[in-house]
């Protein structure tokens, strides 16, 4: 499996690039998000900016309880999250995920916007 989850710079911050993207199966999608919140966990950081990448991809309901599991898993290490690819009813499944954990996700349509929100500091 290709790495899903590995850092980018941007304005010399560093940040996690998650790609959650193009997962068309329930099974795959599951392993994935599992896989990336284990990296999360396991590298013991905290104050990360984290980026996903949701685009191509569909969320069913054990999905979407994976998700949410995950969100709340990685809450503590995370200052700011971002997410790209939440169109149509995706919105409506973020803001789900939002409230269930209490966060913050922000939605982007476009990384190099998310990205500049994620460094920013007014933010």
């Amino acid at each position: 499996m290709k790495a899903r989850i590995y850092p980018i710079w941007h304005k010399g911050k560093k940040i996690y690039f998650t790609d959650w993207t193009n997962l068309s199966d329930t099974d795959t999608a599951i392993n994935v998000v599992e896989e990336t919140t284990r990296f999360i966990e396991q590298n013991n950081e905290y104050d990360l900016l984290e980026l996903l990448d949701v685009r191509g991809s569909y969320a069913s309901a054990k999905v979407l309880l994976k998700l949410k599991e995950a969100a709340e898993r990685t809450k503590n290490f995370s200052r700011k999250k971002a997410i790209v690819g939440i169109t149509g009813s995706k919105k409506i499944l973020l803001m789900g995920v939002n409230r269930f954990i209490y966060g913050s996700i922000k939605g982007f349509e476009d990384i190099d916007k998310a990205k500049e929100w994620l460094t920013a500091e007014n933010n």
